[in-house]
This record gives structure tokens, C-alpha cells and sequence, in this order.
């Protein structure tokens, strides 16, 4: 790693040149999720950068190059609060601080440089003169706690676990429902057998790209805000509520992303109660958001919808289905492997600087209990 240079970008004009290499980084790197991809990220702070005179939010994408060639990037915003030179508090976080659309925050790195990219959080600690800033560092436990072990300048302050659920698929369906848990196999039965004894004949669509899921955003968007008023059942807000978050999906439809985007619809007597989001990346199809007409809770349908993706998914060689992050039931009872992430909210390893960063985060903490 002799030949290994630093580099941080701070312009759009940079962001942009480094599309190229970004993506062809992308091609590179094992199990890529869609939220490392440049496309993802150009769109991300097109729509949700912000600045006005008491914040204002400034690129710092973190790179490393190899020989001149582009070997890990680390997008992150440099957020100030209060006056620009005279700030009062600063984040600097990855790139995705919305309400969860971005669901795993990590940087995009071959593996040799993972450890490499998160030293960067040191440098920046160490220009830290005025004020208190807040870092967030994100990664999985195990490269997390090795970084801020070996890295004295940079003081945790709390932890948030982030468990992500992925199903290797091996064989074909059969073979794959067979090695289920027995209360899942219990479910799948109650779900098709439902269906035939009322007579309903089931159909999976599936919407790929731009053209094709633009036209059907709105029926998805009624059915994802009726999932979110749903009573006992697992609390999910409505991400898409808010016009900045369509927007968002409307972008990525419009960059070359949305050549991974599927939409999953399933219909029954050719009404449509079910629908999923999807992001095809290379060989594992990560899961997204979903709705459901609740007139039809009664036939698990966001189950059969799940099984009828995963078949699916064995028709098109995907070898993994990622269920996505969050501990629920939906996603424990299929038996899937797990990575753990973990996000820590840091400072600067000084004393002054931690008493307040605690502080802090108790009436942070205690402003969202009361909300």
C-alpha cells in the first residue's frame, strides 16, 4: 500500500468525476448493496443536502486510490450548525441521515482496504479545533469496534445494533422450503390453502426499470401508507409520506439505478393486495419497502408475496435474498444468516468534548420519548 494516496472531495463538480471509477469500483466489490453505489448517493444528496445560514451541509467523500485507481470511498456529510466559521455543533456522518430509506450506511471498499477507509474518521478528528462535533462511524461490529480500539482519538458515546437478514439460496425451492423451520412450512400452507379454499387465483408481476415502475409508484405508494396504518401488527411508519421522499425514488428511476429497481405485485383474481420494492445487485436481490391492501390480511399476504419472490428469485440464479435490516419476526422465522452492523455516535476524545456530547444525546433521546 505504498502507493496509496488520500483523498477527500468537496465539490459536486468532483463528486460527479468520480461516476466512472465509482461504479466500475462497484463491479468489483462482493455482495454490493445498493446503498454504496454512486448512483444511489449523486441521488441521495441532489434531494436531501440542505443549506441555509444556520445549516449547511458540505461534501467530504472520503477516498483512497492505489496506484491511481480507485480502491474504496467513504461518502460523508460535514453538516454544520450555526454560523458557517463559528459553528456550535457538526456532524459528520454518512451520507443517508434520512428516516431510513437508507437502510446500511457503510463505505464501498475492496476488502484488503475496509480498515484503511474507516482511518480517515481519525484525520478528521484531528482537525477538530472549535466547537463539538458529532462522528458517526458505521460498519459491521466486528470492523467497528477494531477501528475505535486502535483509534484513541475518536471516543464512542453510544451504539445502535443494525441486524441485517440474508437467505442463501441453494438448490431450487424444494429443496430450500423443505430445510424451513416448521411454524414458516405451517404458515406457507395457511397462506396457499386460504387462497384455494375461497377460489382466488394468485399471479406475481414483477415491474423492472424506469418505464415500467414509474406508471405503478402511486398504487405502491396507497398500499405502503395502508401498511403503516394497520393495527397489531409490527409498527412501520409511512417512509413515503413525505413529497422529499418520492422524489427521491423518483430520481433514483431516472439515473441509471433504476435498471436494478423491481417492483413485485401480487395480484388475486387480478386485483392487486400486495406490492415490494427490490434492488437487483448482481447475484443477491436486496428487499425493500412494501404495502398491502389490509381487506386482505386475513391470507398472510405479504407472506405469499415473500415466497412467491423467492421462487422467483431461483428462476433468475439470484443466490441471495436480502431481507433487509430490523428485527422482526418476518424476517427471523425463515431461518437467514445475519450481519451484524453497528452505528456509534462518537467525539473527539476529550473530556470537555464527551461531558457534552453525552449531555446531548440524553435530551436528544429524551425530546424523541416525550414526542
Amino acid at each position: 500500500m505504498s502507493n496509496l494516496t488520500k483523498l477527500v472531495v468537496n465539490t459536486d463538480a468532483e463528486f460527479e468525476a468520480l461516476a466512472a471509477s465509482w461504479r466500475l469500483l462497484e463491479t468489483q466489490v462482493p455482495q454490493l448493496l445498493p446503498f454504496q453505489t454512486y448512483d444511489w448517493n449523486h441521488a441521495w444528496w441532489q434531494v436531501f443536502s440542505d443549506s441555509s445560514w444556520y445549516h449547511r451541509d458540505e461534501l467530504a467523500i472520503c477516498t483512497l486510490h492505489e496506484q491511481g485507481q480507485l480502491v474504496a470511498v467513504m461518502p460523508l456529510t460535514n453538516t454544520h450548525v450555526g454560523l458557517h466559521s463559528l459553528f456550535i455543533y457538526r456532524y459528520v456522518r454518512p451520507f443517508g441521515s434520512d428516516p431510513n430509506l437508507t437502510e446500511i450506511r457503510i463505505p464501498l471498499a475492496l476488502p484488503v482496504y475496509t480498515e484503511t477507509i474507516l482511518q480517515q474518521w481519525e484525520d478528521l478528528s484531528r482537525h477538530e479545533t472549535f466547537g463539538l462535533t458529532e462522528f458517526q462511524v458505521i460498519h459491521t461490529r466486528q470492523h467497528a469496534a477494531r477501528f475505535l480500539a486502535s483509534n484513541a482519538a475518536v471516543h464512542p458515546l453510544e451504539a445502535r445494533d443494525i441486524p441485517n437478514y440474508i437467505l442463501h439460496l441453494n438448490e431450487n425451492w424444494a429443496s430450500f422450503k423443505s430445510g424451513l423451520k416448521r411454524n414458516i412450512k405451517e404458515s406457507l400452507r395457511h397462506c396457499y390453502n386460504s387462497l384455494a379454499r375461497d377460489n382466488l387465483s394468485l399471479k406475481l408481476q414483477v415491474w423492472q426499470g424506469s418505464e415500467e415502475i414509474k406508471p405503478k409508484l402511486q398504487e405502491f405508494y396507497a398500499l405502503h401508507a395502508a401498511r403503516a396504518g394497520a393495527a397489531n401488527t409490527v409498527e412501520h411508519p409511512d417512509y413515503f409520506a413525505d413529497p422529499k421522499h418520492r422524489a427521491f425514488m423518483t430520481s433514483l428511476l431516472s439515473n441509471d439505478f433504476g435498471q436494478r429497481m423491481r417492483l413485485f405485485s401480487l395480484e388475486l383474481d387480478g386485483r392487486v393486495v400486495a406490492m415490494r420494492l427490490a434492488f437487483a445487485m448482481g447475484e443477491e436481490l436486496y428487499l425493500y419497502y412494501s404495502g398491502y391492501d389490509l381487506k386482505f390480511a386475513r391470507y398472510s399476504v405479504m407472506t405469499t408475496l415473500l415466497a412467491e419472490i423467492i421462487q422467483w428469485s431461483f428462476t433468475q440464479d439470484f443466490k441471495r435474498v436480502n431481507l433487509s435490516v430490523g428485527e422482526d419476526v418476518s424476517k427471523t422465522r425463515w431461518g437467514p444468516a445475519v450481519t451484524e452492523y453497528v452505528e456509534y455516535q462518537c467525539v473527539k476524545n476529550q473530556t470537555w468534548r464527551k461531558t457534552l456530547g453525552s449531555t446531548i444525546l440524553k435530551m436528544r433521546k429524551s425530546r424523541r420519548t416525550k414526542a
